[in-house]
């Protein structure tokens, strides 16, 4: 495999590593809106600093239960919404 190819496969990412780093992203900028440090994010979710800091460097899938002490901790929640194009998709399906 030449280098081009090889650096466009691992440098891709798929819709659902898309969103993981969205949601992290909103984490991180609503921790800085609210001017705390990972240290106070880390006191008030009851996690330890480390957690946090992993959390924002994306250097590993979070846990749900990861992902909602610290949204709660922000002042946030996780929630489910509707995934449009998903339906879309099932509808072209039924029409085949």
């Amino acid at each position: 495999m030449k280098w081009a190819d090889y650096k466009k496969q691992i440098t891709s990412l798929n819709q659902s590593e898309i969103d993981q780093i969205e949601i992290v992203a909103q984490l991180v900028q609503r921790r800085i809106q609210l001017g705390l440090t990972q240290q106070e994010l880390a006191d008030k979710s009851h996690l330890k600093q480390a957690a946090i800091a992993r959390l924002e460097r994306e250097s590993a899938t979070p846990r749900l239960d990861t992902l909602e002490k610290v949204a709660g901790a922000l002042g946030l929640k996780v929630a489910l919404v509707e995934d449009h194009t998903f339906s879309n998709e099932a509808q072209e399906i039924e029409h085949i």
